[in-house]
């Protein structure tokens, strides 16, 4: 008998997920625990195997699509089993109840609408992820739909409710818009359309963490410059040796090493906010996200209790990173959990950059290029090796005081690094 696939939870507060590709097409048999399907998270990107054998009859979520955990995807056949003997309304209003918090809620008359938006938890409104769905798809602003669960609780049936009585309710006069001189055409031509690039993918999803970072932290930057003349030379000393291991050694093994032993002085940096609860969380060990650059976008994979780490071991941990991230091999363990994050712009280039937090870390630090500059050192001229760091911090938890103790702090160890390995555990 013909099955559903219904999207996986591939980890526990994940409520929906985007499909990215279908690795099977219809009519094609699938093995049980083979992969039929990528999905993307807010989290991690996955391909999901099928749980059972069969061919896929019928794709029901397309590429593109952002789908609630749990809703059906596809349609399978048992082996020899005919597609063509498959009810696919049946099989589809066969499909699971609507969980209750999607369930319409009978009621004497519909609730009014809002002219006002309506309060919100901590920022957000609480809705369904089939609530959130419709309402992209419709384009409803959430803040003005009535919930009718008796929790507050938006759900789908309240979204639909609402657009259509928007397509009802009498229409406002609006004022005649002000006369605009026509554009000339250009010569040759007509003026080209532009190019509509939706946002999907991780595209979407980094867009969806920034808006949340900057709609709930205080973004604040500190910037301060530091002489890294000592620290290249004995990166420069250290290569050979490293090479000999066959390790490449960049100066982010350096610098997280520095990071860690700051943020022993200033635990508070590392740090993440429960805003629900209204707490800080200092954490005893160093979880250090290293932002790296996609094709496809900006991912942060962590590396967890970094402080065990060995100079060497960092330069391997950093370079294995960020080879999966290119590739999109990330796991979700390595992608979860950091306390503190770094974003190297150096290699790049620029002056300096303002990073926006990793939420619900508390702060970022970026590390720019390092470059020769005539400085005055002793009362003379002398062309040293300079650099930029910016440390943005959330100024709900953190004061600028504290954020310049912490640069000049790190500051400090990268410019006697002698001195940093002499407190490394």
């Amino acid at each position: 008998m013909a099955k559903l696939l219904r999207l996986p939870e591939v980890a526990e507060s994940v409520v929906e997920g985007e499909i990215v590709r279908w690795i099977k097409k219809e009519g094609e048999a699938v093995q049980k625990n083979e992969p039929i399907v990528e999905i993307m998270t807010e989290k991690v990107t996955v391909e999901v195997p099928s749980p059972f054998e069969g061919t896929l009859v019928k794709i029901l979520a397309k590429e593109g699509d952002v789908i609630p955990v749990h809703d059906p995807i596809a349609v399978l056949a048992d082996p020899g089993e005919d597609p063509a003997s498959i009810d696919l309304q049946a099989l589809l209003g066969e499909a699971s109840p609507v969980a209750a918090s999607e369930a319409p809620v009978e009621k004497s008359e519909a609730p009014a609408v809002s002219e006002e938006p309506l309060p919100q938890e901590s920022g957000r409104v609480l809705a369904t992820p089939a609530a959130r769905k419709a309402a992209r798809e419709l384009g409803v602003d959430l803040t003005r739909v009535p919930p009718s669960t008796p929790v507050g609780r938006i759900v789908k049936a309240d979204v639909l409710r609402y657009a259509e009585q928007q397509k009802t309710a009498p229409e406002i006069q609006a004022a005649p818009a002000p006369t605009v001189p026509a554009v000339e055409a250009i010569p040759g031509g007509a003026i080209p359309e532009p190019e509509r690039r939706p946002f999907r993918g991780l595209r979407r999803e980094i867009a969806r963490r920034l808006r949340a970072s900057k709609d709930r932290a205080v973004h604040t930057l500190h910037v301060d410059e530091a002489d890294l003349t000592e620290l290249v030379a004995l990166r420069q000393r250290m290569k050979p040796f490293a090479e000999e291991a066959g390790v490449k050694l960049t100066y982010l093994p350096f610098l997280i090493k520095a990071v860690i032993a700051t943020l022993r002085r200033h635990p508070e940096f590392n740090a993440t906010v429960d805003d629900e609860a209204g707490e800080m969380l200092l954490h005893r060990t160093y979880n250090i996200g290293i932002a790296v650059a996609t094709d496809q976008g900006l991912v942060v994979p962590v590396i967890h209790h970094a402080e065990r780490y060995s100079l060497l071991n960092l330069a391997r941990k950093v370079a294995d990173l960020a080879e999966r991230a290119r590739a999109g091999q990330l796991t979700l363990e390595d992608v979860e959990g950091g306390t503190f994050s770094i974003t190297n712009i150096g290699s790049i280039g620029g002056l300096f950059s303002f990073p926006v937090i990793n939420y619900p870390q508390v702060a970022i630090l970026g590390f720019h290029s390092i470059k020769p500059r005539p400085v005055v050192v002793d009362g003379a001229v002398q062309i040293r090796q300079m650099t930029y760091f910016s440390l943005a911090f959330d100024h709900r938890v953190l004061d600028g005081a504290q954020a310049a103790l912490f640069t000049r702090d790190l500051i400090r160890y990268l410019e006697t690094p002698d001195r940093l390995f002499l407190e490394s555990l």
